[in-house]
């Protein structure tokens, strides 16, 4: 899996990852991200680079609602298409296709998958 540098992400996040084992290197370990945007939105981001897995868990700030679960397995990689303070974004490349993310200024997602039949 093609993965931005352990920097780049805190970078885009702006926060420090939760690591499930402080013991293990970044590669093996899960990093979970917990961040919000100006939207009011909460963002749960948990990376296993060695499993090649995401997941995303978007929740409403004001009410702890869940608005949206993206669970991704053995993806191809992840692309960082903006890194901004008002503007953050990833791309998901999977078998099927592709998976766009933004984070900030507000969620949103664009799925691509050409490849599925």
């Amino acid at each position: 899996m093609s993965m931005p540098e352990e920097l780049s992400l805190l970078s885009l996040f702006e926060c420090e990852p939760k690591l499930s084992d402080s013991n293990a290197p970044y590669f093996y370990n899960e990093a979970i991200y917990e961040f919000n945007n100006s939207a009011s939105e909460r963002f749960v981001v948990s990376i296993c680079p060695s499993y090649s897995d995401i997941k995303i868990q978007v929740y409403s700030a004001d009410n702890n609602e869940l608005l949206a679960l993206l669970d991704f397995k053995c993806i191809d990689g992840i692309e960082i298409i903006s890194d901004k303070k008002e503007e953050s974004k990833i791309a998901i490349k999977t078998e099927g296709g592709l998976v766009k993310v933004n984070f900030r200024p507000r969620f949103k997602v664009f799925l691509n998958l050409a490849n599925y039949p």
